[in-house]
């Protein structure tokens, strides 16, 4: 080895790992914090507010109660329209405004299967339905 070689500094290769953990964290958590700090205007709205309307309609047993569906528009998040219809036995029932069919206003929309009381003593399954647009 020549005498020059002894003089240059040398980094362990442990230091050397470290700091490249350090800046590819501090990369990728800048790129999160970016991700998060822009505006988007894709919102999956439906299944929030779906999960909302349920808590609403539902009783303490489970079951969806039809008489509590004009209550259900207060679920809806504010700013939006919202259209909530239960349908059990052939039977569909539907409060708030019709989704627009127009491509400006594409309404978001989720259902799930419900147990809806028919009348007082008896349970159907049926679907609840929920559509949200601006």
């Amino acid at each position: 080895m020549s005498l020059s070689s002894r003089r240059r500094a040398q980094t362990s290769p442990v230091a050397a790992l470290t700091a490249l953990f350090v800046v590819c964290a501090a990369i990728s958590g800048y790129a999160t914090v970016l991700d998060d700090s822009l505006p988007t205007t894709d919102r999956d709205l439906a299944p929030a507010t779906l999960s909302n309307v349920e808590s609403t309609l539902a009783d303490d047993s489970g079951v969806v109660a039809v008489s509590r569906l004009s209550d259900a528009l207060d679920a809806c998040p504010d700013g939006f329209s919202c259209r909530i219809v239960v349908a059990v036995d052939g039977d569909r029932r539907a409060v708030g405004p019709d989704s627009p069919t127009d491509a400006d206003a594409d309404a978001d929309a989720d259902s799930t299967r419900v147990s809806v009381r028919v009348e007082p003593g008896r349970v159907g399954f049926g679907t609840l339905r929920v559509e949200v647009w601006r």
